[in-house]
């Protein structure tokens, strides 16, 4: 059993989720490995240690387990990886061992998530991607906040994009990205719009949505990782990574909050979350946008997994999200003509 004595949470070794008079039996619909993983607290057996701490003061930490967790992902989907500059940009070209001929000239852009103010060189994203999908992912090493607050990371994307498109035609490229690389993802493409710069042919904004500052209902339920976990702190904290990345910029700026702009003509878009995830909400909510703007939108929620759970890319549930991935970019990027 864990307990978290903040909230008076407890979760059984079954999965059974008390809080308070509320009981929440193991889920049932999802693989043995991810009842496993719904149960186990991240911290262990007792509550997490109090921590004042703002998010990227952890960031040394969360490197070398977000390298870790990259090596261990090649390892498990074999690839090469190259560390190169795109527009200046820092940058990671993941390339599966064999490339498929279908994809030829296809190329995918990945944002990584981490909240804005960590995650660098992180390739757990990329890596199950490029090897399913036989297809080249150019991951981006963006600039993170508090240092470099918005607009910084977009300009960053935006400047591996132009260095995309000298190379490939904006049909043969997509971009996606989860959590805080999901809506940089929305970012860049209000960006690209208000630049008049050619869209990409299909995008993927998984378990984030079209505006950092208003997260939904389900961010004031569920923490990082599900019931475990505290909620993410309001905007206006200042240990707040939201807070970090917005800096002194209008939160209302349609180029910030790409749902308060206008959505027709967005190229289709693909969105993951879970049902115990922070960010379903904001998924869902930006799902609806999409809609009501006529964009062909698809939205997968993955019953009882918290948010982002294919960072665990052993869960049964996560190489079904990565299978999602692969089938949609495939289905939505042009081929290569002739021997280009």
């Amino acid at each position: 059993m864990a307990e978290d004595r903040k909230t008076g949470l407890v979760v059984e070794k079954d999965g059974t989720v008390r809080l308070g008079p509320r009981v929440m039996p193991p889920a049932a619909e999802v693989s043995d490995a991810s009842r496993a993983f719904l149960a186990t607290p991240p911290w262990g057996e007792a509550s997490p240690p109090p921590s004042d701490l703002p998010m990227w003061a952890m960031r040394e930490a969360t490197d070398q387990m977000m390298k870790q967790l990259s090596d261990a992902a090649a390892e498990a989907y074999p690839v090469d990886i190259e560390e190169i500059e795109v527009g200046g940009v820092r940058c990671h070209l993941v390339k599966p061992k064999t490339l498929r001929s279908e994809s030829r000239g296809r190329v995918l852009m990945n944002l990584h998530g981490g909240g804005f103010v960590l995650g660098s060189g992180c390739l757990v994203e990329a890596i199950p991607v490029a090897h399913d999908a036989g297809l080249p992912v150019l991951a981006v090493d963006y600039r993170l906040a508090p240092e470099h607050p918005y607009p910084a990371a977009v300009d960053d994307a935006l400047a591996v994009y132009r260095g995309m498109l000298d190379h490939h035609p904006p049909d043969q490229i997509g971009v996606y990205g989860a959590s805080a690389g999901g809506f940089l993802t929305a970012q860049l493409v209000a960006r690209l719009r208000a630049e008049g710069l050619p869209l990409p042919a299909a995008i993927g904004v998984f378990t984030a949505g079209g505006d950092v500052g208003h997260l939904g209902e389900s961010a004031h339920l569920f923490g990082l990782s599900g019931f475990f976990g505290d909620v993410l702190l309001p905007l206006e904290h200042p240990a707040s990574e939201r807070r970090a990345y917005l800096g002194d910029h209008d939160p209302d700026d349609p180029l910030y909050a790409p749902i308060r702009g206008d959505l027709r003509g967005w190229p289709p878009a693909l969105l993951l979350t879970g049902g115990r995830d922070a960010l379903l909400s904001a998924t869902t909510l930006f799902h609806r946008a999409l809609r009501r703007a006529e964009v062909e939108a698809e939205l997968y929620v993955f019953e009882a997994m918290p948010h982002a759970h294919w960072y665990n890319f052993a869960l049964p549930e996560a190489q079904e999200a990565t299978d999602v991935v692969v089938r949609f970019f495939l289905e939505h990027l042009a081929a290569a003509k002739g021997d280009a």
